[in-house]
Parts: structure tokens; sequence; C-alpha cells
């Protein structure tokens, strides 16, 4: 069993204006997306292998499945079924955040570091730090 905390884990950047915060399991990932206004948005992709659910928490999204684009807005959630392309854009005025959760972990080699992220994990490094005495 692990905990964690969104505002403990480590951000990534992949592409200007694009971050994620992750969580591995052992077999499942899930994502914090948080994209700017302006933020380079994927291009039309899929995962072979993998199912993904999209869950829109902030900011007005275009989002393309299949070929077909609707615009999405807090509380949506988008199934993607292994193998169809897809792609999501920020299309508002404001920021935004998507929850995304993968059926098969997708960064297999940053899952391999999962454990060094829980809170208990941060905490002991905090006290060590915190309560190291300069000499």
């Amino acid at each position: 069993m692990s905990f964690y905390n969104w505002d403990m884990l480590p951000m990534t950047s992949e592409r200007p204006g694009i971050s994620h915060r992750r969580i591995f399991g052992d077999t499942i990932q899930m994502q914090h997306l948080i994209t700017e206004v302006g933020g380079t948005p994927s291009k039309m992709h899929n995962h072979p292998d993998k199912e993904e659910f999209f869950y829109i928490q902030a900011g007005e999204w275009d989002f393309t499945l299949e070929g077909e684009t609707r615009r999405l807005g807090p509380g949506d959630v988008v199934h993607v079924a292994a193998g169809a392309m897809h792609t999501l854009k920020l299309v508002g005025n404001a920021d935004g955040m998507a929850l995304e959760v993968f059926s098969k972990i997708h960064n297999p080699e940053l899952a391999k570091d999962r454990h060094l992220f829980t809170v208990d994990a941060i905490n002991s490094r905090t006290e060590f730090i915190d309560g190291a005495s300069p000499e």
C-alpha cells in the first residue's frame, strides 16, 4: 500500500507549456496533465497496447478521437480504447488540467523510481535534511 500527495510529486515538462505529475502502480499509471494557454499539444497518436481515460478538471479543450472532435470542459470524461488515434488541445483562454489513467504503465522508465515519491519516502528525506546538524 502506498500513499501519495500530488503536490509532493515531481513535475516534468516534455513540451513547452505542458507539465505532468505521475503516480505508478504495478500495472496502472495515473498522471495529472497541466497545460498553460498556448502550450504545445500532442500530435495525433495512439497507444497500441494501452487504454486510457481522460477526466477534464479545468479549461476548455478540443478532444479528437478517431476522427471525431468534441469540445470538452470540467467534468467530461473520455475513454480511449487501445490503438485509437487521439489528441487533446487546450482551446480556452485559461490554463487547463486533466487527469489521465493508463491501463498499462505508459512510462516504465519513470515507474522504476515510484517508491521514492510516496509521502513516507519524501517525508523521511525531508526529516533527514531538516534534522541534519551543520558541522
